[in-house]
């Protein structure tokens, strides 16, 4: 007994299963608390009619846009009346010409010159739906997506001036319709989103059909993005933690069903903190050169 009582004296709280309990807990409890407090890719972020993003591509170096092949993918909530032709995207070069934008009711969706809204299409006001427009210059062809079926697409013939490169130097507005190319604001208020965006990401490569089609069918609480973050030049993450944010832009945790993102962080945690247990109680052994007996580890812990 003295002897055990010796070797295990610098170890007092591997003799405790109340205290193994309360650590476990509060380990448990802290990493739930980690993944359900914290803004994840499922928060979504909730436009009022004066919020927007602005980012001047000539001004960040950081961010590497495209010039021969873009894809822009999103989640999007529309709130405004079916009629309103209220934008969400939209991207200018420097001479103020419209390179893309992306209305809310899907009427709007330009690559260039070309209008790829199909009237058929019908949004539902505050319903998500998936939106994806993608182009390549190789191609000379642009696809709008909408809940990942192609409705509509557009391919350049002959040299008529409109199929070039996509300017790298442009500005990029979400929330608002900017009417110049200037970085400050000058937005036509009639047209103001209004909604929600959730997973906007831009990619520097022509999505295919399969992956549009992955992102939808695997759904909003999905991380099917994440397959495709080396492709990104403008990540999800950006926008939420982006300084440019300016106007009553909020943050909308999204409630995903019986909330499995959760869980698979919760079962994975408690899986490894069992393997670590399980290794501390073999070194434990090890180093008493003995099984533990629980009558004998209960009695040393009464004395």
């Amino acid at each position: 007994k003295q002897w055990y009582q010796r070797r295990v004296r610098g170890f007092p709280i591997l003799l405790s299963a109340k205290m193994f309990l309360f650590v476990l807990t509060v380990l448990i409890l802290s990493c739930s608390v980690e993944q359900t407090s914290a803004t994840t890719p499922h928060t979504a972020l909730s436009f009022g009619l004066k919020s927007y993003m602005m980012i001047d591509m000539a001004k960040n170096p950081s961010i590497t846009w495209v010039s021969r092949a873009i894809s822009v993918c999103s989640w999007v909530k529309q709130k405004n009346a079916a009629n309103v032709p209220d934008t969400w995207l939209r991207y200018l070069n420097r001479s103020g010409r419209t390179q893309i934008l992306i209305s809310g009711n899907v009427h709007y969706a330009y690559m260039f010159f070309n209008n790829l809204a199909d009237p058929k299409v019908v949004i539902h006001r505050n319903e998500w739906h998936h939106v994806c427009l993608t182009w390549s210059y190789e191609s000379k062809q642009s696809i709008l997506y909408v809940d990942g079926t192609a409705v509509n697409e557009a391919t350049e013939i002959g040299n008529r001036g409109r199929h070039h490169p996509m300017s790298t130097r442009g500005i990029l507005s979400i929330g608002q319709y900017q009417k110049s190319a200037d970085v400050k604001p000058d937005f036509a208020k009639h047209l103001a989103f209004g909604g929600e965006l959730l997973k906007l990401n831009i990619y520097k490569r022509k999505l295919t059909a399969e992956e549009v089609k992955g992102m939808f069918s695997s759904g909003i609480c999905s991380d099917y993005e994440d397959k495709l973050v080396g492709d990104a030049v403008l990540r999800w993450k950006t926008f939420l933690y982006a300084t440019e944010r300016h106007g009553d832009i909020k943050d909308v945790p999204i409630s995903c069903p019986g909330d499995r993102w959760k869980a698979h962080y919760f079962i994975e945690f408690y899986n490894k903190a069992v393997e670590s247990l399980k290794k501390m109680k073999e070194q434990f052994e090890d180093f008493l050169g003995h099984k533990l007996d629980k009558s004998l580890l209960k009695h040393l812990h009464n004395h």
